[in-house]
């Protein structure tokens, strides 16, 4: 099943029996003219035999099958080297805002300590907490107590509430 001729030319004469060596277009010539005419051949495909064709089918898996693989492990390799790179970013953010609440903590505490030292001057306007200073206010009906309903199911007494403890 090749596209080769059954038949190969005859070997050509050698230049050195030649009679017209030095004319170089009739040697052209003359070598066309004794070349055989090549027929066309018959490639009439014939069933392959069942081993090749499971052979073939089975090579034809195994490329697919490599490909994927492949893809797969290119795509591993892709995760393996995103993750760390990923990590390693988010950390450097994660220590740049633990930085910044350390900052934040202390300017807040030093704020506190100066207005607690202001506070203590006898010339800041404040005074000491003093209970006849407090200022009572009336409750609102929003604000009025929970009362918890009785009930005469003694398994409701096991059953936790759907209602708040507290808040």
């Amino acid at each position: 099943m090749t596209a080769l001729p059954k038949e190969f030319p005859r070997a050509l004469p050698s230049p050195s029996r030649n009679p017209r060596k030095n004319n170089p277009r009739s040697a052209s010539q003359r070598n066309r003219s004794q070349a055989p005419k090549a027929e066309p051949i018959d490639l009439a495909q014939q069933p392959l035999p069942t081993g090749l064709q499971f052979l073939l089918r089975f090579q034809q898996a195994t490329s697919i099958a490599t490909f994927g693989l492949v893809g797969i492990a290119l795509a591993v390799y892709g995760w393996t080297v995103y993750t760390p790179t990923a990590w390693s970013q988010e950390f450097k953010k994660l220590r740049t805002l633990q930085s910044h609440e350390r900052q934040l903590v202390s300017t807040n505490e030093m704020l506190k300590n100066q207005l607690a030292k202001q506070a203590e001057k006898p010339n800041s306007g404040l005074i000491r907490p003093n209970p006849n200073y407090n200022v009572f206010l009336p409750s609102s009906k929003a604000m009025a107590p929970i009362t918890q309903k009785t009930s005469d199911n003694p398994s409701s007494k096991l059953m936790i509430g759907t209602e708040p403890i507290a808040y």
